[in-house]
Order: C-alpha cells, then sequence, then structure tokens
C-alpha cells in the first residue's frame, strides 16, 4: 500500500517517518509563521532516511489566528496555537495530493495529548477519516500513534538522536522561541527521552 505521511518537521512526525518510511513525505506550506524551518527539517529528515519528500504551499496565513498565524487569537479557543480547521484542511489538501500520486494511504501525527485540541482527538480521527473515505479515490486517513504519547512513539519508532535533532516545533517563527507549546512539548519530551542533557 502506498503511504502519504504529512510530515511537518516536528518530533511526532519525524518518528512516524522513521517508523513507518512511508512513499512519500508530504510537508505543507499554508502560511504558518515556521513554514520555513518546518519545510527544511523535514526536507533534511527525509534526506538521512532517505525517503522522497514534495512541498505543497497553499498560502492561507490571512485565514489562520494565534501564534502560528503571527494574529490575535480567536475566542474560541484558549490555546494561543489555535488555528480554525487546520488540521482538516491538511488532511484535505493531502488527499488531493494523495489521489494525484496513487496513494492509498495518508499518515498524520497525532498522539493521545494532542486531544486537547478537537482536531487532535481520536473522534476527529474517525469523522476525518469516514469523510476522505466516502469519497472517490478510496484514501485513508491514518493516525498510527494516536494511543501512544510522544515520548512511546519515539521508542516505538527507533527513531534516532540524530534524527529526531532536525525537528522544529517552534509555533512562532523560524527559531525556537522557548515559551511556545510546541516549544514546551519538544522540550518535555527530549527531557523524557534522556536527550537534553
Amino acid at each position: 500500500m502506498s503511504e502519504l505521511l504529512l510530515l511537518s518537521g516536528g518530533i511526532d512526525s519525524i518518528a512516524i517517518a522513521a517508523w513507518h518510511r512511508p512513499t512519500e513525505c508530504l510537508t505543507i506550506d499554508y502560511g504558518q509563521k515556521p513554514a520555513l524551518a518546518e519545510v527544511n527539517a523535514s526536507a533534511a529528515v527525509c534526506e538521512a532516511l532517505g525517503l522522497r519528500h514534495s512541498v505543497l504551499r497553499i498560502p492561507v496565513g490571512h485565514l489562520g489566528a494565534g501564534v502560528m498565524a503571527g494574529i490575535e487569537p480567536t475566542a474560541v479557543s484558549a490555546h494561543v496555537e489555535f488555528w480554525p480547521f487546520r488540521n482538516q484542511l491538511l488532511i484535505t489538501l493531502g488527499a488531493m495530493h494523495a489521489i494525484r500520486h496513487a496513494h492509498s494511504k495518508i499518515l498524520i501525527g497525532t498522539v493521545k495529548t494532542d486531544n486537547r485540541h478537537v482536531d487532535g482527538s481520536a473522534g476527529f480521527v474517525d469523522a476525518i477519516t469516514h469523510l476522505v473515505r466516502l469519497q472517490e479515490g478510496g484514501v485513508v486517513v491514518e493516525a498510527p500513534a494516536i494511543a501512544l504519547d510522544s515520548v512511546e512513539l519515539v521508542r516505538v519508532s527507533g527513531a534516532s538522536l540524530t534524527t529526531l535533532a532536525w525537528a522544529h516545533s517552534c509555533h512562532t517563527g523560524t527559531l525556537a522561541c522557548g515559551a511556545c507549546p510546541g516549544c514546551t512539548k519538544h522540550s518535555l519530551t527530549m527531557t523524557s527521552l534522556g536527550m537534553n542533557r
């Protein structure tokens, strides 16, 4: 089965790249502030792992919100990194790319702790999987780490420190701010793995 991984360049999607070795990895620049760093991290990981990497640029930053868009957070979410319908958009774009390139499965890097956002919950993954499968093309969406936290995922994946060192998790820009939720998660994960010493 030909698999397409939505590769953001963060720890979770990098670990899934190392674990599943998909046919192709796709990084989407949708106008997010850290896009350049995400693309660069993803390209470096794919080169290190010998995986095919593609980049899709769909600039919709003006529709975003929060620190990832550099726009004031919306009142509909308490999370500063909330971007309305972001995962739905990325999966839809991934499905379009998958159809064009004859991939039958899309892998996403959702882990169990992502359920702080509705679009990171198991219910959302089930719903979007069902929605995509209803449409022509027979594309399947799978979140192979939905039952794992980031530390468990890295351990299961066998991703090396050298590979994980490329990760860019900051939500605010191309250099790690050290304070946003992405940087905090990155630091906690690396510390739990004994890699921040």
